[in-house]
């Protein structure tokens, strides 16, 4: 896939903390979205999207493609924010908040050296 597309639809920085009317998420080969008003809703499904079990959640049919799955994001993504909805894309690539920290490594100790090394070097 290439991200490089979406790349542009990352508005950031935020200028509220307020959920977006949209969200949009890349996960194991599917994409599925969230609309929390009906304008998001409606662009939504105008791009493709089919309603699901859940409230307010869709999904994009399986037969579509890479490409046509990344065409659809862009297009409902663009259409959203020239009506002025908040969205937001998640690409499913964790950031640094993302990846817990590595454990702490316990400073190596030398080892001794055995008493036959220790000979061997003192000559």
């Amino acid at each position: 896939m290439d991200l490089v597309d979406l790349a542009w639809t990352t508005r950031y920085p935020r200028t509220t903390d307020a959920e977006p009317e949209a969200t949009m998420r890349f996960r194991n080969g599917t994409v599925t979205a969230t609309a929390v008003t009906d304008r998001a809703r409606d662009v939504l499904i105008q791009h493709g999207f089919t309603s699901t079990k859940a409230t307010r959640e869709y999904t994009l049919p399986a037969g579509f493609g890479e490409s046509d799955a990344l065409g659809a994001v862009v297009c409902a993504e663009s259409h959203l924010y020239t009506l002025g909805a908040s969205v937001r894309v998640d690409l499913g690539i964790p950031t640094l908040q993302d990846i817990p920290p590595a454990p702490a490594r316990r400073p190596a100790t030398p080892a001794t050296p055995s008493p036959d090394q220790a000979h061997r070097r003192s000559r």
